[in-house]
């Protein structure tokens, strides 16, 4: 439902970001397909004894290795944002893309050892520590992009009071998105040591692509493109200027915002809900910034 709306309402985003959205969609369709076979495979097709809750569904591996190219995929994402907010430098991005590449490596074995072994119990004894690292990882990886995101955000928190509330709720956003992610893989790593036999951490493990991909389609979706009628919807129109400031074109590209023209000032736009203030749904709301800037101020990386 959620592609469907975006392919509806954001349409004219560019190739690249729908590409991105359409891979991701197509991946967790994939995912969902397994996982229910799983569940076919394990609770109406198999027999009742005991003997074959130990049994490894074909199809679980499969899953689990689609829920770590989801996660390595969004992760990704979220590393190139990095790469554009801290000034195209590759300080931060090259140990998160580096440690989520490991994560999908070990996700790869073990659906290789679970497609050979098909028994939990023998996993369990022989490559537990394989399942247990591609879980650290994923969160260690979830934390980091968090905290880096929202410390690049803050480092130049500007002091007029409507930027700060944009600057407040994209970290909202940032907490939001990695609490979520890496809450539910803490959770599946917790489960997977302290009772791996009754299956909890398969269930939690499989939610977190589905946290993945949703962080990923609240992404891409703050910016809101014009409808037909040539009226904006949910718009909170921010007028900056200089336009040639470094923090408002590394903004600008993060969020995906539009620039448009109008009385030879940098206009930005913003959808969101959150950010309304008050005021009605439907109407256009414009706010006037003046900003003093420095002539070596605006070369700052962000």
């Amino acid at each position: 439902m959620q592609f469907i709306v975006y392919c509806r309402v954001y349409f004219r985003e560019s190739w690249r970001t729908k590409s991105l959205v359409i891979v991701i969609w197509l991946l967790d369709l994939c995912h969902s397909a397994l996982v229910a076979s799983a569940l076919w495979d394990s609770i109406i097709a198999s027999d009742s004894g005991l003997d074959t809750l130990d049994t490894i569904p074909w199809s679980i591996g499969p899953a689990i290795e689609l829920t770590a190219m989801i996660t390595f995929i969004v992760q990704s994402f979220f590393a190139y944002r990095i790469y554009i907010l801290q000034n195209k430098k590759l300080t931060v991005v090259i140990p998160i893309v580096v440690l989520s590449l490991a994560r999908l490596v070990m996700t790869s074995i073990t659906m290789s050892e679970m497609l050979r072994l098909q028994s939990y119990s023998a996993f369990f004894q022989r490559f537990s520590w394989i399942f247990t690292l591609g879980l650290s990882l994923s969160t260690l990886v979830d934390i980091m992009i968090t905290t880096f995101m929202c410390y690049f955000f803050r480092r130049n928190r500007p002091t007029f009071t409507d930027t700060i509330r944009i600057i407040d709720a994209l970290t909202f956003w940032t907490i939001q998105n990695g609490s979520m992610t890496s809450t539910a893989t803490i959770a599946t790593l917790i489960c997977w040591k302290v009772m791996p036999q009754n299956l909890i951490f398969l269930g939690l493990h499989f939610i977190v692509a589905k946290l993945h991909a949703n962080s990923l389609l609240a992404t891409t979706s703050v910016s809101m493109p014009e409808s037909k009628s040539g009226t904006e919807s949910s718009t909170l129109l921010q007028t900056i200027d200089p336009c040639q400031s470094s923090f408002w074109r590394t903004l600008s590209t993060h969020l995906n915002l539009r620039p448009y023209n109008r009385n030879s000032r940098c206009s930005l736009m913003l959808a969101s809900r959150q950010l309304k203030a008050g005021h009605q749904r439907g109407n256009l709301v414009q706010v006037n910034v003046e900003v003093e800037t420095d002539s070596g101020a605006d070369d700052n990386p962000v």
